[in-house]
């Protein structure tokens, strides 16, 4: 400790770096005149109210902020750097918990919606149920919980100097990698239910053991349907013999609403018109349709090998091709609507396996997407991350 006493004026000390010059708010007492007879210097006046006591007389917990006027906050830079100053403050920590809690709301924006459509659409729902809407929301809201839970342990009772960029970018890694196994986990199940029911609707329909009942109850109705007093009444609800079993009726009276189709698995009725003209003038009689349909059939079975030796096809077999063609005159005849007057022109199983495949299975193939997106995402991060500890950098003084 150097110290130099100006005349009239303070202490000026130099303890090092980090020490700032305070001002005494005591005024310093003023010497009495010196008499011409004195032989030594008049001494300064000392009064109890500005003595103090010692410079470094602290005990072990209390450590002087000011020495002699000198501002040094704990011995300035000689002190040791104490632990919580190394710690985040609160209010950083908050904002970090924030973001990232956004961040992780807007990835999971767009499968909740997705499991919140399946949710009411009544196809999908009527078919597998909620079940697997009800995980998907589970699992973006767990991702959520876990992250917010994570963020606030790790900020409040990890040590300090692991509270770095590094650390902060290896945990929102973990959890954006976390959502996307989560969501290509969800996509599978969800794929391979649009794929069985469209096979089943469209090939399987009538036997297949998740469409069979739903036909039996609609081939009942539509029993009821053709009565003779129930064809000409709005609605088979006002027919006699009429029962509510949910949640068939119901699904086959918001089905033939929303995609206006008549029929579920109805085996269509081709009407055969007869032209007797035509018939006379080919000379045409039960034989002679008899000959048509197997030659036609003789024709459609010949194998491609066969076809290909032989280019041009006998022309008996395509006049008797063009005559029964002339011959039949299919129309397909739908049955009638069972819950309104409508009479649609449409397959309602058609319809419900299109519409199935189109929105459960591009669901599917969107969530597994973006599940494959946030994996590559955090492999890039990770990767980049990787590099910049390869970069050289100038090292920083930190006592500058």
């Amino acid at each position: 400790l150097k110290s130099t006493r100006l005349a009239h004026g303070p202490i000026i000390s130099s303890l090092g770096r980090g020490c700032a010059w305070a001002p005494h708010s005591r005024a310093m007492s003023q010497p009495p005149p010196m008499s011409r007879g004195s032989l030594s210097p008049p001494a300064y006046t000392t009064d109890p109210q500005y003595s103090t006591p010692p410079i470094f007389q602290a005990s072990a917990s209390q450590r002087p902020s000011t020495i002699g006027g000198l501002n040094c906050g704990g011995y300035g830079s000689l002190a040791p750097r104490q632990e919580h100053d190394l710690k985040v403050p609160a209010g950083m920590r908050n904002v970090f918990i924030a973001i990232g809690a956004t961040l992780v709301l807007l990835l999971c924006v767009v499968p909740v919606w997705n499991a919140l459509a399946l949710l009411q659409d009544q196809n999908y729902v009527f078919w597998h149920g909620k079940n697997l809407p009800l995980w998907m929301l589970g699992l973006c809201a767990g991702v959520f919980v876990v992250f917010v839970v994570t963020m606030v342990c790790f900020f409040k009772f990890s040590v300090p100097q692991a509270q770095t960029e590094q650390t902060v970018m290896m945990m929102a890694n973990v959890f954006i990698t976390l959502l996307g196994l989560a969501l290509m986990l969800v996509s599978l199940p969800l794929s391979r239910q649009a794929t069985d029911t469209y096979t089943n609707l469209m090939q399987r329909c009538d036997y297949s053991p998740e469409t069979h009942r739903l036909f039996e109850y609609s081939q009942v109705l539509h029993n009821i349907r053709n009565a003779p007093g129930c064809e000409a009444k709005y609605s088979v609800e006002e027919c006699d013999g009429y029962q509510d079993a949910a949640p068939y009726t119901t699904f086959l009276k918001s089905m033939e609403s929303d995609f206006r189709c008549s029929g579920f698995c109805y085996q269509h009725v081709r009407k055969v018109s007869e032209e007797p003209a035509a018939v006379a003038q080919e000379g045409g009689n039960a034989s002679k349709a008899d000959d048509v349909a197997a030659a036609l059939l003789l024709f459609r079975d010949r194998k491609s090998k066969t076809l290909q030796a032989d280019h041009t096809a006998p022309q008996s077999v395509l006049g008797m091709a063009s005559s029964a063609k002339d011959f039949h005159n299919p129309v397909i005849d739908f049955p009638p609507t069972l819950f309104n007057n409508g009479n649609y022109k449409a397959s309602c199983d058609g319809m419900v396996a299109r519409d199935i495949k189109n929105f459960a299975g591009d669901v599917s193939y969107q969530t597994f997407y973006q599940g494959i997106y946030l994996v590559l995402i955090a492999i890039t991060t990770s990767f980049l991350k990787l590099i910049g500890f390869c970069v050289h950098r100038e090292p920083v003084d930190k006592n500058y």
